[in-house]
Parts: structure tokens; C-alpha cells; sequence
């Protein structure tokens, strides 16, 4: 009885060494598509309060500008002022560097004139940020500051500049 479940037990085994386990393969390819977006920031107020003769006035951003973007070549951030009318008494605008921020390891180029002496200084677009690649950034914050002239008065209704932002190749 021992020498057949020894045998039974051999057998058993020589046919588990002479057939190799089933193997299957799979290749798994991931694509990944091109985007390049960019949402502007939420519109700002900036109040002006001449106390000390000073008709200057700064403001940031609360929810600011979001980029994503993948192209290997690079991207830039570029902004213009899209409404070339009367900007009333608005002497200038500019966007600060020092409070603005750029995506991924981009830099804000510098101060940036956005209106001059009552129009737009810039209708094409100018570059705002430096060269970037691969970024998701979210809520960059983009700081402005206006002169207005000391005629603007307190009561008339506020102006509006419409800015454009676009995603341009460097």
C-alpha cells in the first residue's frame, strides 16, 4: 500500500515538473493627449483712496489664474487689454510683478503697462511669464495697480478694462 501512494505520489509529481505552468503576456500602451489651458482669474476691484494725494490704488487677485499645459516645446502666459475705448480717468494699469505669480519654475517678466495716459498701452499680447513646461498650477495671483487721475471723481460709475489671457509659444 505504501509502495503504490509512493509511486501515485512520483507520478503526481513528474507531471507537474514535465508541464510548465500556462504563461500569457500583456502590454498595456498609455497616450496621453496634448492640452494647453488656461482659465483667467476672477475680476478684481481696485479702490483708489487719495488720502495723502496719493490717486493710486493696488489689488490682488482673490481666486487667480490657472495653466495646465504638456507641450514639450514650452509655454508662455500672454495678456492684453481686449477693449481699446475710452478708459476714462484711469491714467494707468499695470500688473506688478512682485505680487504676481508664474506656473511651474517660470518667472513674472517684469512690471507690465497695461493702460497709459487714459488707453491701452498693449492691444497685442505681451508676454507675462517666462518659459514653462509641464505645469498644473491652480489660483496664481495676479496683483494690479492703478493711477487714476485727480478728476475721476467718487461718484461716477467705476471703469472696466477686459484683459485677455492666452497661452502662446515662447
Amino acid at each position: 500500500m505504501k509502495r503504490i501512494a509512493l509511486l501515485l505520489f512520483a507520478g503526481v509529481l513528474g507531471l507537474a515538473a514535465v508541464q510548465p505552468a500556462a504563461a500569457q503576456t500583456q502590454e498595456v500602451t498609455v497616450t496621453v493627449n496634448s492640452i494647453n489651458e488656461i482659465v483667467a482669474p476672477d475680476s478684481v476691484n481696485i479702490n483708489v483712496d487719495p488720502t495723502d494725494g496719493d490717486f493710486t490704488g493696488t489689488a490682488t487677485t482673490s481666486n487667480g489664474y490657472d495653466v495646465t499645459s504638456n507641450d514639450p516645446n514650452g509655454r508662455v502666459v500672454s495678456v492684453n487689454v481686449s477693449n481699446n475705448n475710452s478708459l476714462g480717468e484711469v491714467e494707468s494699469l499695470k500688473i506688478l510683478s512682485s505680487g504676481t505669480e508664474a506656473p511651474g519654475d517660470a518667472t513674472v517678466n517684469s512690471n507690465i503697462t497695461l493702460v497709459s495716459d487714459g488707453s491701452a498701452a498693449i492691444s497685442n499680447a505681451t508676454n507675462l511669464t517666462g518659459s514653462f513646461t509641464g505645469v498644473d498650477a491652480n489660483n496664481l495671483p495676479v496683483q494690479f495697480e492703478a493711477t487714476v487721475s485727480p478728476d475721476f471723481s467718487p461718484t461716477q460709475t467705476s471703469t472696466s478694462i477686459t484683459l485677455k489671457y492666452t497661452l502662446t509659444s515662447p
